[in-house]
Parts: structure tokens; C-alpha cells; sequence
């Protein structure tokens, strides 16, 4: 389990991020993405829980032996079975135990046919199973991921990610996994964090995240595309589009309205004629004249086929799929 309280840590120079009162609990087995922007204070979290660099304030328990996860770089002529063994840290552990972990670890991966072989003769794929078998063979009940696979490709990038996960499920390990890629971390995740300036901006399932984002901040991170903004006015509300009959609360704030609540009706929410259609890879992009005002809406792509540039449209919101976000 890792526990933080009220954790702060501070630069005096500038380039690197700190953490502002930052609070969190990780139980046991749980696989944790921390997501957000560069300098957004990530790493420095990761310092401060392995005991790298010492708080300013404020206190972290961990109960287990942390590992950070750093691939190696073996010659191309080593072989690959030799190498395996050779990355098991204890001294302790003698050669016959050291050949057993490493054929049960081509077998979970499955390289068997792999051990004889070179390093340099590796395909991609079969060579970062080798390397994060390295990395593994080493036990330790809390693992560090500080984006491993960058670098690689879409397809043995998945391959890997899947693999990896599913071990690290079995072992129930704690995993604390910085990433950038949102949809991976939906994937995999028990637990996400995002984070904005070293402050912790909300924690929760990957699915509470994105039904229930705290802030716009946070709406936004995760593909939250339309955003109107909305004010309490006697009975109704007021929105750019003139007012609307919905109650949410009585608060002013941005209603969040997903790409599938909206539909084509004449009795719309408002009407428009539409100026600009144009196709992306999760939806599609609608520029609306209402009233000689310019909106941005985002609809789900079938739309795309149905719609046309000029035409006259009404567009209704299922609000009751919608979300007010307060100011």
C-alpha cells in the first residue's frame, strides 16, 4: 500500500515541476496511471515516494520493495538465456535457480524457442519480451512505470502492454504507471490520477473519470468536447443560445454534453444553419451559425453522412446524459 499526506515539494529553479499538497492512497494490487502534461509534476511524485528526493512537507508511507521499471541495453552477441540470468540482482540465488526463473519467464512470454538465440537475432517484438522479462525476474511488490514504450511501435507496443498487464494482475502487484496515452490508461488501469501543476486534480476508475469529471479541466483531458456555458436565469436557463428549460442545480458552470446525446429534431434545442463540416478521428466537427453567432459542436461521425454544408438544422440535447461542471 502507498499512502501520501499533505505532500509538498518546491524548485527554486525553473524546468522542473513540484507537488502542492498532494494527498493519495494506493492499495494493494492496484494498477494506478498517473496522467497529465509534461511538467506537470509526475515524475518528481515517483522521487518522492521511492525516497530519491525528500519532501518539503508532509509524509509518504509505502509498505513493500519498490522497483522502478528501466529496460537494459545488452550486447547483440549475448545470449539471450545468459543475459536473463545475469539480471537476477541476488547474489544469493545460485546458477540452477537463476536457468529455472529464466525458462519460466520465456514460457509466461513464451520465447522458449528464443533462449539459444542471440539478442541480435530478436525480432522487436520477441526483444521487449526479453527486456521486460529482465526487469521482472527481479520481484518486488511495488512497480514503477515511467512510459517504457515510448518508443516503440502501435502493434508491438499493444503486444506488450497486454502481456505485461495481465502478469502483473496475476502477481497482484502495485503498479504506479505514468503515461500519456489516455486510452491505454483507460485500458489498463484499476485507478487513475490527473494531475496539473503538482496539484492532484482528481483520482477515480477510469469510467468514473469520465462520467463524472470534477472539473473542466479534467473534462477536457479526457475528450470532453462540448462545453456551453450556462447561468441560472428565475426558471431557465441562459445559455449562448438563448434559454433553455433544464434542471441540473442552481449553479452557473459548463454543461458537458457527450457527442451521442445530441440528435437532428425539429423540436430542438435550438437551430442554426450549418457553416463548416468537417470529419475527425473520434467525431465529427460542426461549425453552426445561430442567430449570427458562432458555435462549435461536436457530434458523434455518422452524422457526417447526413448532413450537409449550408442547410438549415435543429440539434437536441439529451440532458438528462449532460453534466454541469460549476465555475
Amino acid at each position: 500500500m502507498i499512502k501520501i499526506s499533505k505532500l509538498n515539494k518546491s524548485y527554486d529553479h525553473r524546468g522542473i515541476a513540484g507537488i502542492h499538497d498532494f494527498n493519495l492512497e494506493i492499495k494493494k494490487g492496484t494498477i494506478f496511471s498517473m496522467l497529465g502534461p509534461n511538467g506537470s509534476g509526475k515524475t518528481t511524485l515517483l522521487n518522492l515516494i521511492s525516497g530519491q528526493i525528500r519532501p518539503d512537507s508532509g509524509e509518504v508511507k509505502v509498505s513493500g520493495q519498490i522497483q522502478f521499471f528501466e529496460t537494459k541495453s545488452p550486447t547483440q552477441e549475448m545470449n539471450v538465456q545468459k543475459f536473463l540470468m545475469e539480471s537476477v540482482k541476488d547474489s544469493s540465488i545460485p546458477q540452477e535457480k537463476r536457468l529455472q526463473l529464466a525458462r519460466d519467464f520465456a514460457d509466461i512470454f513464451e520465447f522458449t524457442y528464443q533462449l539459444r538465440q542471440t539478442i541480435g537475432q530478436l525480432s522487436q517484438g520477441q526483444l521487449q519480451k526479453v527486456l521486460m522479462s529482465a526487469e521482472l525476474i527481479n520481484s518486488s511488490e511495488i512497480l514503477f512505470l515511467d512510459e517504457p514504450f515510448v518508443h516503440l511501435d502501435p502493434m508491438t507496443r499493444k503486444t506488450i502492454l497486454e502481456d505485461l498487464f495481465q502478469y502483473l494482475r496475476q502477481k497482484e502487484m502495485t503498479v504506479i504507471w505514468i503515461t500519456h496515452d489516455i486510452h491505454e490508461a483507460l485500458k489498463y488501469s484499476d485507478q487513475i490520477g490527473v494531475i496539473q501543476h503538482g496539484k492532484l486534480e482528481q483520482t477515480g476508475t477510469p469510467l468514473s473519470l469520465l462520467e463524472r469529471p470534477k472539473n473542466l479541466y479534467v473534462a477536457q483531458f479526457f475528450g470532453q468536447q462540448n462545453f456551453i456555458k450556462v447561468s441560472r436565469d428565475v426558471d431557465t436557463w441562459a445559455t449562448p443560445w438563448g434559454p433553455w428549460n433544464f434542471l441540473l442545480s442552481d449553479q452557473e458552470g459548463y454543461l458537458v454534453v457527450p457527442q451521442d446525446a445530441w440528435t437532428l429534431a425539429t423540436d430542438s434545442t435550438f437551430q442554426g444553419t450549418l457553416i463548416q463540416l468537417s470529419p475527425r478521428l473520434f467525431g465529427v466537427e460542426l461549425l453552426i451559425d445561430v442567430e449570427n453567432k458562432q458555435f462549435t459542436l461536436w457530434l458523434p461521425l455518422h452524422f457526417h453522412n447526413q448532413l450537409k454544408v449550408g442547410q438549415k438544422l435543429g440539434i437536441k440535447a439529451d440532458l438528462s446524459r449532460c453534466l454541469l461542471i460549476p465555475l
